[in-house]
This record gives C-alpha cells, structure tokens and sequence, in this order.
C-alpha cells in the first residue's frame, strides 16, 4: 500500500505501513468530511492476521528455551557439584553472570528492536541460542566445562534480552487491544513455564548423586523435625558419579537441539510487523528511543511501577532458581524442590493467563487486579517464611501449597505490570518501556544472587528478603495512579497528539 500525501500540513508524518498518527481536532475541523478525516482514515487500515498466533508461538518458545537454558543448574544443584566440584556460589554465580549481561545489553538491544524490528532481533536472539548451548556440549571435564558454561551464561544474558523484555512490543505490534494483555501474558508465560520446565527435565535426566549414608543421630534428627511420611523422603535412584555426568551431558544435548529448532522456525518466517496495524496505536510513531528513555526516568507514575514489579519479581524469580539451595536445610532433596518450582510457576502462568483475559475484558482495571494479587502473595509469602524457619509446625503439605501460593500470585502479576507500565509511559516505544522494567528486575537479581558469594553468609536471610519484597508492593500499588491513555486512543475515547517533532522517529523496519 502506498502512502498517500497529507491533506494537512499540520498532520503528523505517516509510519511504515501507511497509516497516520492520531491528531487533536479542534471544533472547526469536526466539520471535514468522513472521506477527508485522517482519523477514520487510519481506522481502516487496522485489521488482525491470523498468522499472529503463529508468530507468537514461536516467540513463546523462544522464551521458555532462555528460561530453561538459564536455569539449566539450579534444579540439578547437588549433581552439578558432584561433577563440577561447585559449590552454592557458584550456582548462583551462573545466573548471576546472566543477569548481569542482560543489564549491560539490554539497552542496545531495546533500540534494536525499536529500530530493526522484531525479525532481526530474533535471529540474533535464536542464533546466540544455539551458540551457546553448543559450546556445552563440547566437554564434561571439570574445569574447561566450568570456563564453557560460564561463558555460556554470559552468551544467554544476551539472548534472553528479546524473549525477556520483547512480549509488550509483540503484542503491540501484532494484536488488537482486547487482546493485548493476553498475548502478552502468552509470551510472559512461558518465560516462567520454562522455569517449571527446567525443575522438571532437569532431575529426570540427571541422576540424584550417591549420598553418604545417614547415621541414627541423623535419622531421629530428620523424623523428629518434620512430620513426612517415609515415602516423602524418597530419593531419586542413587547413581555413581559416570551416571551423573551422562545424564548432565545429555541434558546439554537436548536443549541444544531445541535451540537448532528455534532457529529454524525463526528463518522460515517471523516478519517484524504485519501488513497492516491490528490497532490505532500501532500505527502511530513512538517517541525516539533517547527521547523515550529519559521521559521515562523521569516519569514519577512509571517509576513507582517500576519498583513495584522489579522488587518482587526480580527476587523471587532467583529465589525459584536456588530453591533447591533454600530447602537444603529441612531435609528437602532437589528432586521435591525441582517438583514445588514446578507446581510454583505453573500455577503462576495459569494465573497470568486468567488474570490478562480478565484484564482485556474488564479494561482500565489493572490495578485492582494487582492489589488482589499482591494481598494475597504476601500472605503466602508469611506463610511459607513461617514454616521454612520452623515458627509453626513443619509439613511437607503445607510447604507445597505456601510455596505454589507464592508462585501463582507472583508470577501471575508480570504481564500486567508489563501493560501497566507501556499505559503509563506512552507514547514511549513498548520496547524501550519493558526494557528498562526487566533492567529493574534483573538488577535487583543481581543484587540477591550477589549476596550469596559472601563467606559464610548462609540461606535464611533469603526467607526475610522475599517476604519484606512481596510485602512492600501493596503500598506501592495503592499510591500509583492510574491512566490508561494508550487504551483510551484505541477505543476512541480520545483523540490523542502525535509525539513532539524532535522526539518521533520513524525508522524502516525490515521485515
């Protein structure tokens, strides 16, 4: 389609597929005619692809392989240690290296996808995938497997930028406003469905190592503090140390292969934006991308949200990843940590999901929604704290059900968060605005996994950290005020200006 010339000079230019920025209309131009109305103009090129759902599946996918691959470790903790010759640091270390190339790239990333475009960023996101968990295939020997998969976790703190920070920008780019949220739920999903994922096929492929056996001191200690039942204490089949590290190696080989997959579908087709804009928003020029990140910086309503979304989940999403580290002190092997991850953040991506599509059909509520979630995340949190610290009597159940609350109320919260946050910074570009939030959360990250390198620092000090995170969102949410401008615009309530002249830009997208 070709662009077609502005009736009036005062319009703002055209976007890339020909369709114009909303403008304000004043009482005298009310009275142009349909035909000449630039606003029901755009309207009209809106239309939604079915092939949306096909590019959102395999950005899912990418999502849930950068989960898995970067929580390769934690579920496996004490077999990697067996193998490795690791310790608790250093597993936290492998997400940490992460975290913190993903903070230093980010930002170059963020104007990537605002400049480039979604397919360009995707294969590069797809083919560091590969890269990386191909060099871990290379060799199992303890140090230069060591040197490899460090360099590894650094490789995948790049990768991770696109699936991590980009499902605001997809769903903006592809789906129409009553479904944005949910698809931006999908893609957030199944970054926290690889994390259930990884809690899974990572004690199944990997032998539990032999373990030293119990004395009776040891036994009468176990059963007097807890009230399991014999068959709650189960091991996974004890393996000797040649076991163990066929079973690690072939877990390398596997997401490996999922890797070349992903690959593969991202080449085959994945275009940047579809013909056509599936709202009025999508047709309309963002702010440019430095113009953008200091609006947002200094933009008191989206810092609020900022701390309320980068605390909690930024901690708990590491607290998941060493839970196993968390657990190791009441008796809980990490064959039943891998299976409360499991149960945690599956339940958390069930709740993201019903959450959003309330939150598409009931629009403008998203705060109210979050509050619920929060109140009850943080009676959750208290709860599992309680029970870890051994303030009330111990139980497996009970353990379970507290740490599958935390989960579910958490996790269910980022999606949210995401659309809240791009409402509050518009028209700030949705790649620029979830970038700098997953900053924000992989900072904070950083901060809790750091704190495990000090000598002797031990694990309870975690239980008070993602307790005291939780809790401090509630006021957080009560103070911000809500306004959803980005949605008001596509469902015409109002008629919105485009960006200042020297902040717009308007780059080609390849597709």
């Amino acid at each position: 389609m070709k662009d077609e010339e502005c009736v009036d000079d005062r319009l703002p230019p055209l976007r890339g597929n020909g369709t114009r920025t909303a403008h304000k209309i004043s009482n005298e131009s009310s009275k142009v005619s349909d035909e000449e109305s630039p606003l029901l103009d755009s309207t009209r090129n809106i239309k939604s692809y079915k092939h949306r759902w096909y590019v959102l599946v395999v950005f899912s996918f990418a999502a849930l392989l950068h989960t898995v691959v970067w929580n390769t470790f934690g579920p496996i903790a004490q077999s990697a240690k067996a193998v490795f010759g690791w310790t608790d640091a250093n597993i936290g270390m492998l997400n940490n290296l992460a975290n913190i190339v993903y903070i230093v790239f980010m930002f170059p990333m963020a104007w990537l996808m605002d400049v480039k475009g979604l397919r360009i960023s995707m294969l590069l996101c797809a083919a560091l995938m590969v890269f990386l968990t191909a060099i871990r295939c290379i060799t199992s020997e303890a140090v230069p497997a060591t040197w490899l998969i460090n360099i590894a976790a650094m490789v995948n703190g790049v990768a991770g930028t696109v699936p991590f920070a980009g499902p605001a920008l997809l769903s903006a780019t592809w789906f129409p406003p009553k479904q944005r949220a949910t698809a931006t739920a999908v893609s957030s999903v199944f970054t926290y469905l690889g994390l259930s994922v990884s809690f899974i096929i990572g004690p199944l492929l990997v032998p539990q190592p032999e373990e030293p056996s119990l004395n009776m001191t040891d036994i009468l200690h176990i059963n007097s503090s807890s009230e399991m039942n014999s068959t709650a204490f189960c091991l996974t089949p004890a393996a000797n140390l040649s076991e163990v590290r066929s079973g690690i190696m072939r877990l390398m080989y596997i997401e490996c292969a999922a890797c070349v997959l992903l690959l593969f579908l991202v080449v085959v087709y994945f275009p940047a934006k579809p013909p056509s804009p599936p709202s009025l928003t999508a047709s309309m020029a963002r702010t440019s991308y430095l113009q953008g990140l200091k609006r947002l910086f200094t933009h008191k309503r989206f810092l609020v949200i900022l701390v309320a979304f980068s605390v909690p989940t930024g901690v708990f999403g590491v607290f998941g990843a060493v839970l196993d580290v968390v657990l190791d002190g009441v008796g809980i092997t990490q064959y039943h940590a891998g299976w409360m991850g499991f149960y945690s953040t599956a339940g958390g991506c069930v709740a993201a999901l019903l959450m959003s599509r309330i939150a598409d059909l009931f629009l403008r509520r998203m705060k109210r929604i979050l509050l619920f979630l929060f109140v009850v995340a943080t009676g959750a949190t208290v709860w599992f704290v309680l029970l870890r610290l051994s303030f009330i009597p111990f139980s497996i159940v009970s353990l379970y059900l507290s740490c599958i609350m935390m989960g579910v109320f958490i996790n269910g919260s980022v999606p949210l968060f995401y659309e809240l946050g791009c409402e509050a910074s518009y028209p700030v570009a949705e790649g620029v605005t979830a970038g700098v939030l997953t900053i924000a959360n992989n900072l904070t990250g950083v901060f809790f996994l750091s704190v495990l390198q000090i000598p002797r620092i031990g694990v309870l000090w975690m239980n008070w950290c993602i307790l005291g995170s939780v809790a401090a969102t509630v006021p957080l949410l009560l103070l911000f005020t809500e306004n959803y401008t980005r949605t008001d615009i596509d469902t015409q309530k109002i008629i919105a200006s485009e960006p200042d002249n020297d902040a717009v830009s308007n780059p080609s997208i390849q597709k």
